[in-house]
């Protein structure tokens, strides 16, 4: 096995905070750092954790790739002309050589979720590996920080698979290629490219090892915690098939965590989602910025290439006439119109005052209530449980719109109205082409600018993206089709 130079690099660029008292908002710039002279107890292993958060933040949820999976579907498109992600609009991705951290308008694929995904996960491991090292000095703490790094090292597998893989279902049993599952911090330890199968094993088992660990309380949402790993459990337990795994999770959460409604005159929802202290919310990307709050770095999320000075997209037709199909809904005022546009509205902006692009100041929830909410009603119809699925799918339904009439929909028409109500309850969160895959249906846009973006049948193989030609070279990986 070749050594690799490219996803696997030896000195793992990350921030890493000063000091374990301080949140990971508050940084010292300290790139480069060679982790294994830098770490040497708990304390700076738990700094050594922070630093994988700050980069979750700044660089693998940098906004473009949040982006990614609403725009390659049917929720969102480029501005009249833009030069961001047309290639990946227009399913026209090129595999390329250029290694990234961050995307760009030059941007033909996704290396740069490659790249800084692959980082992460190596980090990850190097604090599963060593950790135990310093338990004894506080055996609870070694224990959560060994418990995040299990579930930030699923989380990263699992959107990389998504991104660069067939749905699970997309050969039945899920032989067909997936990506590298990295276990491990050493760059000289063979890699290969797993099956789907393979790596959905992977991340169960790094999931369930991070609950295991996890003491039972919900933490800080800025956090992996227990009940985010279970969120994002059940979420792969439905993107699997596996109803009865998803629906048990998908309740748990849902009963600890209950979606965030309106009582009487106190609107809550929908207008506190997306800041601190959501209710709702199961693990958040807070917002930072330079010079704000004590903030060394800047976040990027997605609402700056949404709305306001550097807007880069907007929202289809197709997604803007089902949020906008009823007035009595409160999600209609997610999109506004302006012109023949839709302007995107659903993330608020200037939660914490004084970011230079208000747009992106909120806080980017990854996992929330709602979500668990829909996968229960997915799984239950699935079980044929309908009593369940209709409850659940009412439940978010009527959080909305109350004046909604309860769903009576059977079979194949109550799976449509739950798949529905996903789209329209998680628009612009970055599930939409994943959840396509996954249903095995191909994308039909009504008001795609030429005939070649309008129709992505199913299946197809420009539904993912290509791996970085580097690694298909030096790895020896096989490239996606078509590519």
């Amino acid at each position: 096995m070749k050594s690799h130079k490219y996803i696997f690099p030896f000195v793992v660029v990350l921030t890493l905070v000063s000091s374990c008292k301080k949140d990971f908002l508050e940084v010292d710039d300290n790139s480069f750092i060679n982790r294994q002279s830098y770490v040497k107890d708990l304390k700076s292993m738990e700094e050594f954790l922070n630093g994988n958060y700050n980069m979750l933040h700044r660089v693998f949820y940098y906004g473009l790739n949040l982006v990614y999976p609403d725009l390659i579907a049917d929720n969102i498109k480029p501005i009249v002309g833009g030069t961001f992600f047309v290639n990946h609009y227009s399913w026209t991705q090129q595999a390329e050589l250029r290694a990234e951290d961050q995307p760009s308008a030059a941007s033909l694929a996704m290396n740069a979720s490659w790249t800084t995904g692959y980082r992460i996960i190596r980090a990850c491991s190097f604090i599963i590996e060593d950790v135990d090292k310093y338990r004894d000095q506080n055996p609870a703490k070694a224990d959560g920080i060994k418990a995040q790094a299990y579930a930030l090292r699923a989380l990263v597998h699992f959107q990389l698979v998504n991104i660069f893989a067939q749905a699970y279902n997309y050969s039945g049993d899920g032989s067909h290629p997936g990506i590298p599952f990295v276990t491990s911090s050493n760059i000289s330890d063979a890699v290969v490219r797993n099956s789907v199968n393979e790596v959905y094993n992977g991340v169960i088992n790094d999931l369930n090892a991070a609950i295991s660990l996890y003491k039972p309380e919900l933490v800080s949402t800025l956090y992996m915690n227990s009940y985010a790993a279970k969120a994002l459990l059940a979420r792969v337990y439905l993107f699997k098939g596996d109803y009865n795994g998803a629906k048990t999770l998908a309740r748990e959460v849902g009963t600890v965590v209950p979606i965030m409604k309106n009582n009487g005159a106190v609107k809550m929802y929908p207008d506190s989602l997306f800041r601190k202290g959501e209710t709702e919310a199961l693990f958040q990307l807070p917002p930072s910025a330079s010079g704000v709050a004590g903030s060394t770095y800047n976040t990027l999320f997605e609402g700056v290439f949404l709305s306001g000075s550097q807007q880069k997209f907007l929202a289809t037709s197709d997604i803007a006439t089902i949020l906008k199909e009823t007035t009595q809904d409160v999600r209609n005022s997610w999109v506004t119109q302006s012109g023949s546009n839709w302007n995107i509205s659903k993330f608020p902006a200037n939660v914490v005052p004084g970011f230079s692009l208000s747009a992106g100041s909120y806080y980017q929830t990854l996992l929330r209530s709602s979500e668990m909410y829909l996968t229960a009603a997915e799984s239950y119809a699935n079980l044929n449980n309908e009593d369940s699925a209709r409850y659940y799918l009412d439940e978010v339904r009527k959080r909305a719109n109350p004046a909604a009439i309860l769903t009576s929909a059977t079979g194949p028409a109550l799976l449509d109205s739950i798949y529905k109500e996903r789209r329209k309850e998680l628009s612009f969160e970055g599930l939409r082409m994943f959840d396509l895959l996954r249903w095995k249906k191909g994308v039909n846009r009504t008001d795609a600018p030429n005939q070649a973006a309008k129709i992505l049948s199913y299946p197809n193989n420009k539904a993912i993206a290509p791996l970085p030609i580097p690694d298909v070279n030096l790895m020896g990986f096989s490239q996606n089709l078509d590519y």
